[in-house]
């Protein structure tokens, strides 16, 4: 019937056209029907709390950052509680190791965590049964907690309370599936008696960076106030944070050391131009008395 009103050709054109119309309206409802209610979905059921900040105990992008403690006095602990791993001893050293350790030596502690990587010698490996500096025994794993190892990027965990180093030399030991050997008794006699023998004192504790603020502080007086060649300071909160962090025994290293980062480390330009008795008595005014 329609060959009585469009000729062949106009007929394949109308077709064409129709078959591109229904592919549009097709595209459209996919659109329509299936990815604009699973976006919508997806938008209102996302998880706020997927991302979290890398961060301290309190503060954000700074470990040292923490919030400000107390002075603690923590009485002896029973050896009972603490020679011998439990659930609880276990849980509480993979806590630890995890915030701790894991950075270094993986999260299953085969010693291939990024933070180690390039480390010489490398992070040890926990489980295997070779390569332990100072035993694989708990009272080994607790000493090398409480004094690191030197020539190595392991250090001192003395700042962790003794129940928590315990759990967490637990926690180190468990591992390992390998046999650990039994304890030497002296050793496990003498971990024992320093558990029950005496408690713990944990100072006061405050952020670095107003530790800083106040050593700043104390040196800010000498720095702008007494001293003749203060004119030689920028910035004299960070130029007094400088000279906490330069070790020097004498004048001449320390005008070397504070040449190099003049002036972002608070002193002026200027001071290149010192002469030793100047940078002498620079030296001087910002050493606490």
């Amino acid at each position: 019937m329609i060959e009585r009103y469009v000729s062949p050709v106009e007929f394949r054109r109308l077709i064409s056209a129709l078959i591109v119309v229904l592919g549009f309206i097709a595209i459209a409802a996919v659109f329509a029907f299936l990815i604009v209610p699973g976006q919508r979905y997806r938008a209102h059921t996302a998880d706020e709390s997927a991302v979290v900040a890398v961060q301290g105990e309190a503060g954000w992008l700074d470990p040292t950052d923490y919030l400000p403690a107390r002075r603690q006095e923590i009485p002896p602990i029973d050896p009972a509680s603490v020679m011998t791993a439990n659930p609880e001893l276990l849980a509480r050293g993979k806590a630890v190791f995890d915030k701790t350790c894991a950075t270094c030596h993986g999260p299953t502690g085969a010693g291939d965590g990024q933070g180690g990587k390039g480390l010489t010698p490398p992070p040890r490996n926990f489980t295997a049964a070779v390569g332990w500096k100072k035993g694989t025994h708990i009272e080994d794993i607790y000493q090398t907690l409480e004094e690191g190892l030197k020539g190595s990027a392991m250090v001192s965990y003395n700042y962790l309370r003794r129940q928590d180093r315990m759990a967490l030399a637990h926690y180190v030991q468990s591992l390992g599936a390998f046999e650990h050997g039994p304890s030497d008794p002296k050793a496990r006699a003498a971990l024992e008696q320093a558990f029950s023998g005496s408690g713990e004192v944990i100072p006061n504790r405050i952020p670095v960076r107003d530790a800083i603020r106040r050593l700043a502080a104390e040196y800010v007086p000498q720095a702008t106030g007494t001293c003749s060649v203060n004119s030689g300071i920028g910035d004299p909160h960070r130029a007094a944070e400088t000279r906490t962090r330069v070790a020097a025994t004498g004048f001449g290293e320390f005008a070397r050391k504070v040449s190099l980062g003049v002036p972002q480390n608070g002193f002026a330009v200027e001071v290149d131009t010192y002469s030793a008795s100047q940078w002498n008595q620079l030296m001087l005014c910002l050493t606490p008395h």
